[in-house]
C-alpha cells in the first residue's frame, strides 16, 4: 500500500495527465491534469472505464494485453482536439492483482507542426499535377485539385463550388446552401460538424474540418486559398493570352469585310453580326451613325426593325457626353439614361430601361463630323470582361483608322 501511495504522490505532481485502474479496468485514481483534458471532475471519472467515457472499445484490449504480457504499451490518441502519446504500464495494486498506471504526453504542437507541413507539401504537389492536367482551364484545374484533395484526405475535402453552382463532391443542401452564403475564408458549423469555406476568385472550396485539425484549419485554408489563386490566375492569364490572338485575327477579318461591302451601312451591320460572337456577355447590339445633327440606327443584332430605322437629334444624345471620341465605356447606369430620353417609350419597350441593363459603347470618329457609336448590351446585370473591353478598344482604333482614309 505504501508502494501505491508514493506513487499516487509522484503520480499528483506530474505535470501531465495520469491515472491509475484497477485490474478490471476502472478508473481508481486520476490526477488533476487527467480532469482538465477529459473535461470531467473527479467524481464523473473515478470507477468508470476509460474506454466508455472515449466511446473506444480499443483502449479495453490494450490495456488487457499491458496486464497479460506485463510491458508497457504506447499508442497515439486524440482527445478533445489534443493530440496524446499515451504511455500504459503495469502496476501491482494493494491486494496482489494486477492494474494499469497510464501517463499522457500532449504532443499536439508537434503533431500539429507536422500535420501542416505534410498538408502544405501535398498542396503544392497537386496544385503542380492539376496545372499540368488542366488543359490552360481553370474550371479543370479547380475539379482536378478538389478530386486529388479528396483522395488523399477523402475526410477533409467535401465540395466544390463555381460561381455558387455544385460543381463536384458531397452534396448536402444545408452544408452547400451554408457556404453559398460566405465570401471569404470563414468556418461554420451544421449539425455540429465544422466545415470551412475558402473562395478562390469565382470557386468555392468547402472541406470539413474534424476536431484533430481545428487548430491548423485555417492556416492551412489560407495556404491553398493562396496558392489555388495563383494558379488559377495564371491560367485565366494564358486564356486570356489565346483568346486576345484569336480576338485580333477575327478583327483582321472584320476589317477585310469591307471589300465585299456595297455601303457602309452595309459594311457595319456585317461587321456587328461578327463582332458580338467576339463578346461572350453581348446579347443585343446596334450601331448608330452621328451624321451632322443627326443621329440614325444603321445596324442591330437582336433588335427589331422599330430600333434599326430610329432617327433623333444629336442633342437628344445621353450617352455621347460619358463616352467621347475613340474611346470605349461601360455604362454602369444607361437605364437611367434612357428614362430621361425624349424616347423613352422606344427605349422601355426595348428593355433598356431596365436596372440589369449595361453596354459596353464604344464610338469611332470619321473625319470631322461623322461618329460611329457600337453598342454591345447585356441585359441580365452581367458585367463585361477586360478582355471584351480591350478587344472593343482595339477594334475602335483600327476601325477610326480604316474608315479616316
Amino acid at each position: 500500500m505504501r508502494y501505491l501511495y508514493f506513487l499516487q504522490q509522484f503520480f499528483e505532481r506530474l505535470p501531465a495527465p495520469a491515472f491509475i485502474k484497477d485490474n478490471r479496468f476502472r478508473f481508481i485514481w486520476i490526477n488533476k491534469e487527467l480532469e482538465n483534458v477529459l473535461q470531467l471532475p473527479e467524481g464523473k471519472l473515478i470507477g468508470k472505464l476509460e474506454s466508455e467515457i472515449l466511446g473506444d472499445e480499443e483502449i479495453n484490449n490494450i490495456d488487457r494485453k499491458v496486464m497479460r504480457t506485463r510491458r508497457n504499451q504506447i499508442h497515439e490518441k486524440v482527445i478533445n482536439g489534443r493530440y496524446f502519446s499515451i504511455h500504459r504500464m503495469p502496476i501491482r495494486l494493494g491486494d496482489g492483482s494486477y492494474g494499469v498506471a497510464g501517463v499522457m504526453f500532449d504532443m499536439t504542437e508537434k503533431v500539429l507542426e507536422q500535420s501542416l507541413y505534410k498538408l502544405q507539401s501535398f498542396v503544392e504537389k497537386i496544385i503542380i499535377e492539376a496545372l499540368s492536367n488542366s488543359e490552360g482551364d481553370p474550371t479543370k484545374f479547380a475539379v482536378e485539385l478538389g478530386m486529388k484533395f479528396h483522395a488523399e484526405y477523402p475526410e477533409i475535402a467535401y465540395a466544390l463550388l463555381k460561381d455558387n453552382d455544385y460543381v463536384v463532391g458531397k452534396e448536402d443542401e444545408k452544408v452547400l446552401e451554408k457556404a453559398k452564403g460566405l465570401n471569404e475564408l470563414k468556418s461554420f458549423t451544421v449539425e455540429k460538424k465544422h466545415y470551412m469555406v475558402i473562395p478562390v476568385e469565382n470557386y468555392k472550396f468547402i472541406i470539413h474540418v474534424p476536431e484533430e485539425y481545428t487548430d491548423i484549419s485555417k492556416a492551412i485554408s489560407s495556404f491553398l486559398s493562396s496558392q489555388a489563386l495563383a494558379a488559377i490566375r495564371f491560367l485565366q492569364t494564358q486564356k486570356i493570352y489565346k483568346e486576345m490572338v484569336t480576338s485580333f485575327e477575327s478583327l483582321s477579318k472584320l476589317v477585310s469585310l469591307w471589300e465585299k461591302s456595297t455601303s457602309l451601312e452595309e459594311y457595319l451591320q456585317s461587321m456587328l453580326n461578327e463582332l458580338v460572337k467576339l463578346v461572350p456577355e453581348a446579347q443585343k447590339a446596334s450601331i448608330w451613325m452621328l451624321d451632322g445633327d443627326i443621329y440614325k440606327c444603321v445596324a442591330v443584332y437582336n433588335y427589331d426593325d422599330e430600333i434599326k430605322n430610329t432617327v433623333f437629334r444629336a442633342d437628344e444624345d445621353n450617352y455621347g457626353p460619358a463616352i467621347g471620341e475613340n474611346k470605349v465605356v461601360e455604362l454602369d447606369e444607361a437605364y437611367k439614361l434612357n428614362l430621361e430620353s425624349p424616347q423613352r417609350d422606344l427605349w422601355i419597350k426595348a428593355g433598356v430601361t431596365e436596372p440589369n441593363f449595361i453596354p459596353l459603347v464604344g464610338s469611332v470618329k470619321i473625319g470631322d463630323k461623322r461618329l460611329v457609336i457600337i453598342s454591345l448590351d447585356n441585359f441580365e446585370g452581367k458585367r463585361f470582361s477586360e478582355a471584351s473591353k480591350k478587344l472593343l478598344q482595339v477594334f475602335v482604333e483600327i476601325l477610326s483608322a480604316f474608315l479616316r482614309k
